[in-house]
């Protein structure tokens, strides 16, 4: 398989306060969220089950990185979307060029044309009557609980009741009253999350041609346009990690990040170990400086590791991870990389 850097992977921890996480079912006037059961090993062949545990699924996280990736892209000058795509619609497969509603909404016919739309090429589409897909470059894990008693014994869920106040004068003519509904929430101590960006892909087909990169609009540099589609992938991660990957209806998202490690590699490398793991950082280093060691022996693979608030992020082998004192130097290098390895 022909290798099309760069490859970014992505792990780290935030805090969740009083946020209505991912929302799962409603039974009546009672809204849900997303749980699921979890395992703790304790050692010696023991472990104890968790259930109710309250997840933010990667299905949302996706959703919502689609969502900021057409913000960033829009802002930083890019004109190559589809209106579902710039309004955040999670819907794709459709031609670039449909700029409102009202247009007629014709499917691509070939993944080169399918991919020139923003969404199609980065987050993938599945168009069954023409047998086309694609598949998505960005991927994101659930997020769950750190994996330690202490922090899944403090995981707590509730639920608070809102009410919906209707004025007399609307009652009078609608005969609708208040109604009284219940949200759950969350607080977590630690949640743990990962994601994986294969962003050599963008604007090469998967399943057509022999991957080169698709002939763009007159007057679009395929190159700037590239760059532009990676550095906003990228810079979507900055505004899902802020608790964007929640339910905002009722109560925007109370959400801090704590940790954050970036990988950014040349060649295809192993998926980081899961920020729900309380050494992730230290196995994640160990497994990338084994692979590192095993596949470098003609020196052509580059692994830079970036961390933030990682206590033990620290060298292993020939590795040697930079550390970053704030968000704003870990996404700027970042993004250099990125930019750098495009090829």
């Amino acid at each position: 398989m022909v290798v099309y850097p760069p490859y970014v992977k992505v792990s780290g921890k935030f805090t969740v306060e009083v946020s209505a996480l991912v929302g799962a079912s409603a039974l009546g006037n009672y809204n849900q969220i997303a749980t699921a059961k979890v395992v703790l090993p304790l050692g010696n062949g023991k472990v104890v089950a968790y259930e109710g545990i309250p997840i933010i699924t990667g299905n949302s996280l996706k959703h919502w990185h689609s969502v900021y990736l057409a913000e960033n892209y829009v802002n930083l000058g890019g004109k190559l979307l589809n209106v579902l795509c710039k309004h955040g619609i999670g819907v794709r497969g459709y031609k670039k060029d449909i700029s409102s509603f009202d247009s007629n909404f014709e499917a691509a016919n070939s993944e080169s044309e399918a991919i020139l739309d923003l969404c199609n090429d980065i987050h993938g589409f599945l168009i069954p009557d023409k047998q086309l897909k694609r598949d998505s470059l960005v991927e994101f894990s659930n997020a769950i609980p750190v994996l330690t008693e202490e922090n899944l014994e403090n995981v707590s869920k509730f639920a608070i009741q809102h009410n919906k106040v209707v004025p007399r004068q609307v009652k009078d003519k609608t005969g609708e009253t208040m109604m009284p509904f219940k949200q759950e929430y969350a607080s977590v101590p630690s949640y743990g999350f990962a994601a994986s960006m294969d962003l050599g892909w963008i604007l090469r087909p998967r399943y057509e041609g022999n991957g080169s990169v698709v002939q763009l609009p007159q007057g679009i540099d395929a190159n700037v346009e590239r760059r532009l589609r990676a550095k906003s992938s990228v810079l979507a991660l900055y505004n899902l990690l802020m608790g964007s990957g929640s339910k905002q209806a009722r109560a925007l998202p109370i959400v801090k990040l704590t940790e954050l490690m970036i990988v950014v590699s040349n060649a295809p490398i192993p998926n980081l170990v899961h920020g729900a793991y309380v050494d992730y950082a230290k196995l994640s280093m160990e497994i990338l400086s084994a692979y590192y060691n095993a596949f470098n022996k003609n020196k052509s693979i580059s692994i830079n590791v970036h961390c933030y608030g990682i206590k033990d992020c620290v060298s292993v082998g020939n590795l040697q991870p930079k550390v970053h004192q704030s968000l704003d130097s870990l996404i700027e290098s970042v993004i250099d990389d990125v930019e750098n390895l495009m090829q």
